[in-house]
């Protein structure tokens, strides 16, 4: 269970379920926890009709992946990743599972020009039964995993095809459930939320060349990192620090309850959460905030967007990603400046999608 979980069921404690803040608590509860018995479909990726102006996977992704129907996908039809270079990723989600009580489930990346491969050294769920986590960078170009046989995570770089092991060993049962991972475009820097291996320490940055991992702070869930900056949130009484890789920054206090933040935006300072405050009396709202003072820039209308809007990464000066979840596994662009939003892709029903620089598959 994050922080995160954890923040939002004390939310859901203050009162009985009764509307649609509530609804949406309840929501991002059941996607913390995916069920075994969940079923995964393959992938299509559908790129909306406008253009997008961004430096990510997504710019590339014209080609749409196939869409194959359930139980026709199997694995002796799509290949191991190979070492050879294949280019950015596009996403990765994992297989359902075919014979209970289950351990047949893989992970599987799909790139940018929408090939499917298998990734089955990437650990799915440990022996404890937790799920383990993979990783896709912003840029697409970097993915990590975690790997059995090192008790350690690895960063794969799609674009040579070259694996570095991390320095930091985490043993497969001290991964807990609900573990979050993240990786810079770079592959030098590596975020892990959570592991039990480093006590009263809730989260590890990892510098891939250096022996010693630096201890987040308790508290704190990783975001994003962007730019040689890691993004990390307290909830409830919301904090946000924006850490640069090498330590510093300080927290900024928000006046409300916030949840679901994206990461920082081009300019620098602006991030776009969803407003609890109030819950459950309130409906969420999707909101511009100030990451540097703390003030409210602006709430947008999410009418666009159906379901429980979480903003992501961001795609142009003024537009976000929002993921949603009330159908399926839909992608939007969000414009911050008029609330106006449209469709990027749909991924079907899939189990655990990951999307580039984001911390949670869902």
């Amino acid at each position: 269970m994050t922080r995160l979980h954890r923040a939002l069921d004390d939310i859901a404690a203050e009162a009985p379920l009764v509307d649609l803040a509530e609804a949406a608590i309840a929501r991002h509860r059941r996607r913390r926890i995916v069920a075994a018995s969940l079923s995964a479909v393959a992938v299509a990726a559908i790129v909306g009709a406008g253009g997008v102006v961004m430096t990510t996977p997504w710019q590339v992704n014209a080609v749409p992946a196939v869409r194959v129907s359930p139980g026709v996908e199997q694995a002796d039809v799509v290949s191991d990743l190979p070492e050879a270079p294949v280019g950015t990723l596009s996403h990765a989600y994992e297989t359902r599972c075919e014979q209970p009580p289950c351990g047949d489930e893989e992970w599987r990346v799909v790139t940018a020009e929408g090939a499917t491969y298998r990734l089955p050294r990437a650990l799915t769920r440990t022996t404890g039964k937790a799920h383990a986590p993979i990783a896709i960078s912003r840029n697409g170009r970097m993915l990590a995993y975690y790997s059995r046989d090192a008790q350690a995570h690895v960063v794969r770089d799609l674009e040579t095809g070259a694996e570095t092991v991390s320095p930091v060993k985490v043993p497969e049962r001290k991964i807990p459930l609900g573990a979050m991972l993240l990786v810079s475009d770079d592959g030098r820097y590596l975020v892990f939320d959570d592991p039990e291996e480093f006590d009263k320490y809730t989260g590890v940055l990892i510098d891939m060349r250096a022996d010693e991992p630096t201890m987040l702070p308790r508290g704190f869930q990783p975001v994003a990192i962007k730019d040689g900056v890691l993004e990390l949130v307290r909830h409830v009484k919301t904090d946000l620090w924006l850490m640069p890789v090498t330590g510093g920054g300080e927290p900024v206090r928000f006046d409300g309850t916030f949840v679901s933040f994206s990461e920082v935006a081009p300019d620098g300072r602006t991030v776009v959460a969803l407003d609890m405050t109030g819950s459950p009396r309130k409906e969420p709202v999707l909101t511009v905030l100030d990451a540097k003072t703390g003030e409210t820039v602006r709430q947008l209308p999410t009418t666009d967007v159906p379901g429980s809007p979480t903003p992501t990464v961001w795609l142009s000066d003024t537009e976000v990603m929002v993921r949603d979840h009330a159908k399926g596994r839909n992608a939007y662009a969000l414009d911050v400046t008029t609330g106006k939003a449209r469709l990027l892709a749909e991924y079907g029903d899939v189990v655990r999608l990951t999307l580039p620089g984001q911390a949670i598959s869902r």
